[in-house]
């Protein structure tokens, strides 16, 4: 049908779309050779493209090739002409018409051959070719176009004045390095910078970003985080970007926090945590680098958010990053690599092919796996990684940074003038020094420096000076300076710690009563926490607590927030009677499933009707190859239900596949559930 024709289409790279076209303009049933000479080419040249759309089941016949209905009858502009007309001259009175009009307007002709059918003018060399015949008018008598026999004419006979059958190569300088190893040792720093990155989500906790109505985050929080971690702008939305599309960080509709996941992730090693971002990104279906430009209605497009979602980006991704591995040793202009792109996907628009060319090179520089127009070694690894499951694509990609980076440096240099350096790659022992100083300087050492702002801001954040200290006198080489000791206990002591915890009872009593109460068997419930030798507290409800010190065998008295002994007739306040319906109103997101399957859905939960669990339903369809409807929840509580193909489940992930498209996706099981 004509969705399938459509997809079809899709697939297609430029010179066997040049073959469809001109398919769909020569008479059916034309020869091979007729096929050939229509694009301007050899039979041999178009033999692989030919047997590609018969395979596709686009093209049928041997010696009589016959394009497929739907094609044929759904391309009606091919080529650059117009759709035939009952009105439009015979083949043979067109070629009359172009002759009789060679001979006076021989560059007009050139001109007219090639280009769109529909020409605009008015003055005199309009009239001119409305007299020949070259051109005729709209039915409404306003544009003009050139008729598909005569344009056909112009072109003598063919469809296609060239046939590019072999996809352009990336073209550019060969590759050099004054220090061999440098560029290598610049994608490592650039796998580490994006994990430094990373770290910043920590702050979040304390300082969230806010979320837009539509979703995503703010330009303005983007620009603020990106100057805090003094990180250029596309650089840290990069790793924003793959960070959330991984399930490291969510939001409840009002700011933005790390999620569940996050906590699992900050527990792998360095590698295994840049292997997932690097995978996150390549297998994603988001560009980072177009926020802050507009989209087609002009809203700023936001991080974060849909409106970086781009169809078949992961597929062009892919198809540029495998190009890239099969040219080593040349740094391939950007121009090259959109050229040879725009060879592997002409149905896209060749603004969206160089809008998607700048973002890889910009967000694969950003996480180390590209250098310029070249992959690194990182980069060639990646490209292997992306046909292999998850668990082997990340451990592929951990092991290559492990065996390209330095061994961690475990030592630090202070200085006298509150400096601190770390000759080398820092270890994750040291990672908390970044949180105490300002960066001066990065390179093959990393050079920080302690002020009085960083340790007053280290210290709101309820950083403790006194195991910053322990961490210096086991790292350093040299005696802690007194300078940074007094700094960072004098800061200490102005800046006070107040510790901040949360309870719902407090118990007051006389020492012995607590300990009394403390240990007794029906207290343990209570899990009360001594602040004094007469003050505890517990997370319970005051009623809970006088029930259990009622059962230890005490007498326990009730008093308010002032000490007072509360009254026996408490205030209530409920509201009785019966609650009138048209008074209640919800406020949540909005319902993505038809109100009857989610009354169906709840009825059969009920019911019981569904046995099996979410794993196993998954594994069932896996290996029978079913599509079935799977639904997202997504940050703000919605769900999005799509008809998938699951293909795998391996830890906590689902891979699929959406049904009618060639995308697959990949989903963090506990986010998923099925109808």
């Amino acid at each position: 049908g004509p969705t399938s024709a459509r997809r079809a289409l899709e697939a297609l790279t430029l010179p066997e779309l040049h073959l469809v076209e001109a398919l769909a303009v020569l008479e059916d049933g034309a020869s091979p050779a007729q096929l050939a000479a229509a694009v301007s080419a050899e039979p041999a040249t178009i033999a692989a493209g030919l047997e590609r759309l018969i395979t596709l089941a686009v093209v049928w016949g041997q010696d009589e090739l016959h394009l497929i209905r739907p094609l044929r009858e759904g391309l009606r502009t091919p080529a650059g002409l117009a759709a035939p007309t009952p009105e439009d001259p015979s083949a043979q009175e067109a070629r009359q018409r172009v002759e009789r009009a060679r001979s006076s307007l021989p560059e007009v002709l050139e001109t007219l051959a090639w280009g769109p059918s529909a020409v605009s003018g008015s003055g005199r060399l309009a009239s001119d070719l409305l007299a020949a015949g070259i051109v005729m008018a709209d039915g409404d008598g306003g544009a003009l176009h050139i008729p598909r026999t005569v344009q056909l004419a112009l072109r003598e006979g063919r469809v296609r004045r060239t046939h590019t059958a072999q996809r352009p190569c990336p073209d550019g300088p060969a590759l050099s390095e004054r220090i061999p190893g440098s560029r290598t040792a610049q994608s490592v720093d650039r796998a580490f910078e994006a994990l430094r990155l990373l770290g910043t989500v920590r702050g979040f906790d304390e300082d969230p970003p806010g979320v837009l109505r539509r979703g995503g985050l703010p330009q303005r929080d983007l620009r603020r985080l990106a100057e805090r971690a003094g990180a250029p702008l596309l650089t840290y939305a990069t790793v924003l970007q793959s960070a959330w599309q991984a399930g490291l960080i969510g939001h409840d509709g009002q700011e933005w926090h790390p999620t569940a996941d996050w906590d699992a992730h900050r527990r792998l090693s360095a590698e295994l945590r840049w292997a997932e971002l690097a995978l996150a990104w390549a297998r994603g279906h988001h560009l980072a680098a177009v926020v802050g430009t507009p989209d087609a209605a002009g809203t700023g497009r936001s991080l974060l958010s849909e409106m970086t979602r781009r169809d078949g980006v992961r597929t062009r991704r892919g198809s540029l990053l495998r190009l890239l591995r099969t040219t080593p040793g040349i740094d391939a202009s950007e121009e090259s690599l959109a050229a040879a792109l725009a060879w592997a996907f002409p149905l896209v628009p060749a603004e969206v092919i160089r809008e998607e060319t700048s973002a890889l090179l910009v967000e694969g520089q950003a996480l180390g796996l590209l250098d310029g127009g070249a992959l690194t070694d990182l980069g060639h690894e990646l490209v292997l990684a992306l046909d292999e499951e998850i668990t082997r694509a990340d451990a592929r990609l951990a092991t290559a940074l492990e065996g390209k980076a330095p061994p961690p440096v475990q030592e630090v240099l202070l200085d006298a003038d509150l400096t601190v350096v770390v000759p080398g790659r820092p270890a994750e022992r040291l990672l908390p020094l970044l949180d105490w100083t300002e960066v001066v300087s990065r390179g093959g050492a990393l050079t920080l420096r302690f002020t009085t702002a960083t340790v007053r801001r280290a210290l709101g954040d309820g950083r403790d000076a006194e195991s910053l200290l322990a961490l210096l006198e086991a790292t350093s080489r040299s005696p802690v300076p007194q300078a940074l000791t007094y700094l960072l206990r004098d800061e200490q002591r102005r800046h006070g710690r107040v510790q901040i915890s949360r309870a719902t009872t407090v118990l007051t009593a006389e020492t012995e009563v607590l300990d009394l109460l403390q240990v007794a068997p029906e207290a343990r419930p209570l899990d009360l926490h001594r602040l004094a030798p007469t003050v505890a507290v517990t997370l319970s409800d005051p009623g809970f607590a006088l029930q259990v010190s009622r059962q230890a065998g005490l007498a326990p008295l009730a008093v308010g927030a002032d000490g007072r002994p509360v009254p026996d007739e408490l205030t209530h306040s409920l509201h009785g009677g019966p609650v009138d319906s048209d008074l209640v109103t919800i406020d949540g997101p909005d319902l993505r499933l038809p109100p009857a399957e989610a009354v169906a859905r709840l009825r059969a939960a009920e019911e019981g009707a569904t046995d099996l669990s979410l794993t196993d339903r998954l594994l069932d369809a896996i290996s029978r190859g079913e599509e079935i409807p799977l639904g997202i929840v997504d940050g703000r509580g919605g769900v999005e239900v799509r008809q998938a193909i699951p293909l795998s489940l391996e830890g906590g992930r689902l891979r699929a596949r959406e049904a009618g498209r060639d995308e697959e996706f990949t989903v963090l099981v506990h986010r998923v559930t099925l109808g």
